[in-house]
């Protein structure tokens, strides 16, 4: 079957839900892997003996939440906007992605680890003890962030716009070529498709 010139590509809503998952799925992430303890470290201080100090993730990746908080503003500018618009929306979002995978990637050396709230004189014992867990879920969200945008980015004309049907009255109106299609979209704006004076 040959697509007539000028009639639409068909729209996707799984498509734009799978990428709305995929970006829920990456704040939800990168926030976790903010929240979670990455590294404590066992300290001898001069006055009350030994104690354990560590860092959450987001102490010591602090992109981590403000990450979150933008896919989730990515969310929203993909639901919002169409076009070459959304397309932008997706580069950005890839490269967010890609800066989050290279932080992953390049891991958290443990020498360069220093515990806050530690007392001046202390000492520390024995090695660093980091938590893998964090680290994992920052490395999944930065997946789940560079793969919704590329979706983005390489489908964006799959995808409808969910702003499409509130258009400014009198605005012009791409008609499909196909005929079923034709008589929807009428039925969907309230004219009687066998009306053939229009």
């Amino acid at each position: 079957m040959t697509t007539e010139p000028g009639s639409e590509r068909p729209r996707s809503r799984r498509l734009l839900w799978t990428v709305v998952l995929l970006l829920l799925a990456a704040a939800g992430l990168l926030w976790g892997s903010g929240a979670l303890r990455w590294v404590d470290q066992s300290y001898r201080t001069p006055f009350s003996g030994q104690i354990t100090a560590g860092a959450d993730g987001s102490v010591v990746r602090a992109e981590l939440v403000p990450l979150a908080l933008a896919s989730l503003a990515a969310i929203a500018a993909v639901l919002a906007t169409g076009g070459w618009l959304r397309r932008v929306v997706g580069a950005v979002v890839v490269v967010a992605g890609g800066l989050v995978g290279w932080r992953a990637a390049t891991g958290f050396r443990l020498s360069t680890f220093h515990a806050v709230n530690v007392p001046s004189g202390s000492t520390p014992v024995g090695a660093a003890a980091l938590h893998p867990v964090g680290p994992l879920l920052m490395a999944l969200g930065a997946v789940a962030l560079f793969v919704g945008g590329l979706l983005v980015l390489l489908r964006a004309d799959r995808m409808p716009a969910m702003g499409a049907k509130y258009s400014a009255p009198g605005a012009t109106e791409r008609r499909s070529q196909d005929p079923d299609r034709r008589m929807w979209d009428d039925l969907d704006h309230g004219r009687d498709p066998t009306d053939e004076d229009r």
